[in-house]
């Protein structure tokens, strides 16, 4: 398995009490122990439709967020991967999400993501990603080409 450098949090879903104290344990540990970069995805869901927003988490951004309630990335639960716009050279914008297989498993049925891993899993500088849905459905692994895709990895399914 490739060395991993860079991992990502991501919060989805609705507030939950506890949720800040996971993600600076998480930065904390990535940080100290293992001197990886650690990436704030915020927004949830709508954090990976727009990874603009996303930016690099350190432990000045975890410092004092105990008491805080709630999440220090932000959450939400309407983001949805199947109305996902692109920008046209003309200005408009076309839909994309549905008809690229986002949230589709294997047999194209609709797939309700439940959690989600950020990473390099393949050592190539680009960020990938895991997301776990239903215990009745598989876990997919999307692959980052570097060329603005984002693959279904059919090679490392079944990762659990």
């Amino acid at each position: 398995m490739p060395d991993i450098h860079c991992i990502g949090i991501c919060t989805g879903g609705g507030d939950a009490p506890g949720l800040n104290a996971v993600i600076r344990a998480a930065v904390k540990s990535a940080f100290l122990k293992y001197k990886w970069k650690v990436i704030g995805i915020p927004d949830g869901f709508d954090g990976l439709i727009w990874p603009e927003k996303s930016y690099e988490l350190t432990l000045k951004h975890v410092s004092g967020i105990l008491p805080r309630g709630g999440t220090i990335l932000g959450t939400t639960n309407r983001g949805n991967p199947f109305k996902w716009p692109r920008a046209k050279p003309d200005g408009t914008f076309e839909e994309t999400g549905y008809p690229s297989g986002v949230a589709l498993n294997e047999n194209g049925r609709e797939q309700a993501g439940m959690g989600l891993a950020v990473g390099d899993y393949d050592n190539d500088g680009r960020v990938d990603f895991q997301i776990t849905n239903f215990s009745d459905d598989s876990n997919v692994l999307y692959h980052n080409d570097g060329d603005g895709n984002i693959l279904l990895d059919c090679c490392h399914q079944g990762m659990d």
